[in-house]
């Protein structure tokens, strides 16, 4: 029988770890969501490493719910030996992805870590994003401006507008939001300067041409 996602509930892993977290799901294409089925039964079997392995293969695809659980897991030591700092990439991902329970996970893995492992995991995803905008990927879009803008240590608000206004240029929600908020920390000569390498950088890119 198939067990409803929306349902799932991370108390059946971790009730003796007293985490407030549960695993659920958005709904995904039928090949994802059979694998986040077979991962989250695996949990159930206390197979740990095998639903982490799942996960994580979903993780690589950018599904955000996956992202979520994967870090969970490997915050607990479930399925491989704990490691904040991995927990912490998947996290800040999940986040980035539009999960809205990875904030609190985030915030929690980032008390623990040191600042520089914070900011090599943010280097981490800075590069992985890079290579999605240079493949055409829009849905890096807004990931690339929230990171600039509400994760790393020092705000870059230039980049962060830039990609933004370049989201909003193209219809993508959170970008024309995102672009009056981060306007409002810049400069009216720095916006000025920031509009015009959006147009730039735009005219530049794959997604122009798409």
């Amino acid at each position: 029988m198939s067990i409803p996602r929306h349902i799932l509930s991370l108390w059946l892993l971790f009730a003796f770890l007293l985490l407030p977290s549960f695993l659920s799901a958005n709904a995904h294409e039928t090949d994802a969501d059979q694998q986040f089925e077979e991962a989250v039964t695996a949990v159930h079997e206390k197979a740990y490493r095998k639903a982490l392995m799942l996960f994580k293969t979903l993780a690589e695809d950018d599904i955000s719910d996956a992202q979520f659980n994967a870090a969970l897991l490997i915050k607990a030591g479930m399925g491989q030996p704990r490691n904040y700092s991995e927990a912490y990439y998947w996290a800040v991902l999940s986040d980035l992805g539009g999960e809205p329970r990875a904030e609190t996970l985030v915030s929690e893995l980032a008390g623990i870590l040191p600042a520089e492992d914070i900011d090599s995991n943010h280097s981490r995803i800075l590069d992985r994003l890079t290579k999605q905008l240079s493949d055409g990927t829009s849905q890096a879009i807004i990931k690339f401006a929230r990171l600039h803008f509400e994760f790393l240590t020092e705000p870059d608000y230039e980049t962060a507008y830039i990609w933004y206004s370049i989201a909003q240029a193209m219809g993508i929600k959170g970008g024309f939001e995102g672009s009056r908020d981060v306007a409002g920390y810049l400069e009216s000569v720095d916006l000025i300067a920031a509009q015009n390498k959006s147009v730039e950088i735009f005219e530049s890119s794959a997604f122009a041409r798409n």
